[in-house]
């Protein structure tokens, strides 16, 4: 039944396309997860045309975030504790990634939601701020998972990072705890491993061309010059796999939903559709009215 009643949803979808709405629709943060086979070219295609839309916002937000990481990276430099640095360095860019792609996410959502692009870079951080201990929770507990991982064997760190690797978009569109996150992040990309697998390690060598020259770049120049190189290394390379793991999330829980709608159109949910073929049909309003006439035309005549 379930399964008649979804495919019956999708076909009501697909014959309505979008629908346009005065009113803003919330994003569905509990829909099951259907048996959707991941194209790792598609999203990497649907996260370049989001890179490109978005450059100046999400280049902004990175140099933003990473100056002030790389900044106090420098701090802990200079007390030359070895310990304390690798430390904070961990933490800081744990802290900054998770900052980023929770703003990041804000701006698609919009964009997702009925093409809304009037997002900012001010509103996209304030928006992700408010969600900052939950966002800081997912990354530290990403991190300890996959570096424990890696340490006992190289494997089960990338398993348990394939498999969190849209913990940072649910803990900012769903309810629950970073637990909760990252456990709907494993239900997400079951089945679809390997595909997610494939987006991240892609993301990693595209990001090579770019990164590589400037990491150079700061392993020979001065203090300044490492904080520049090393802020826009990130700021450039780390907004495209923030796109793609959002483009992951998106393409997972709402299957056949374009990621960017036209502006002003809102795409109706194959869960919409399904809850309004399960409601309860009731009669209208002005029909419930002429019988209450009728049945006192009736009372009047037998008197």
């Amino acid at each position: 039944m379930a399964e008649k009643a979804a495919g019956s949803a999708c076909a009501v979808a697909a014959a309505r396309g979008p629908v346009d709405r005065n009113s803003t629709m919330e994003i569905a943060v509990s829909n099951p997860v259907t048996g959707i086979k991941l194209s790792a070219s598609a999203v990497l295609s649907e996260a370049w045309r989001l890179y490109k839309r978005l450059f100046a916002r999400s280049v902004l937000m990175g140099a933003i975030v990473f100056g002030i990481v790389q900044l106090l990276d420098a701090l802990a430099v200079a007390e030359h504790n070895v310990l304390l640095l690798n430390l904070v360095t961990v933490l800081l860019t744990m802290t900054g990634l998770a900052l980023l792609q929770g703003g990041l996410v804000e701006i698609v959502r919009g964009l997702h939601v009925d093409g809304n692009d009037r997002v900012s870079v001010a509103q996209a951080f304030r928006r992700a701020s408010s969600k900052l201990s939950k966002l800081i929770r997912v990354a530290v507990y990403t991190g300890l998972g996959v570096g424990l991982g890696t340490l006992l064997f190289v494997v089960p760190g990338q398993v348990l990072w394939t498999r969190w690797a849209v913990g940072v978009p649910v803990a900012m569109l769903e309810d629950g705890s970073p637990s909760d996150a990252l456990r709907r992040s494993n239900a997400i990309v079951k089945g679809n491993g390997w595909n997610v697998f494939t987006v991240l390690f892609l993301c990693g060598v595209l990001e090579i061309p770019i990164a590589l020259p400037l990491l150079l770049v700061a392993t020979h120049t001065g203090p300044f010059g490492r904080w520049i190189a090393l802020t826009l290394a990130f700021a450039l390379t780390a907004p495209f796999l923030a796109h793609a793991l959002i483009v992951v999330y998106y393409a997972l829980v709402e299957p056949g939903r374009p990621v960017v709608l036209a502006a002003g159109s809102q795409w109706q949910s194959v869960w919409d559709v399904q809850a309004e073929l399960e409601r309860p049909t009731t009669a209208p309003k002005t029909e419930v009215i002429e019988d209450d006439y009728a049945r006192k035309f009736d009372k009047r005549a037998k008197q």
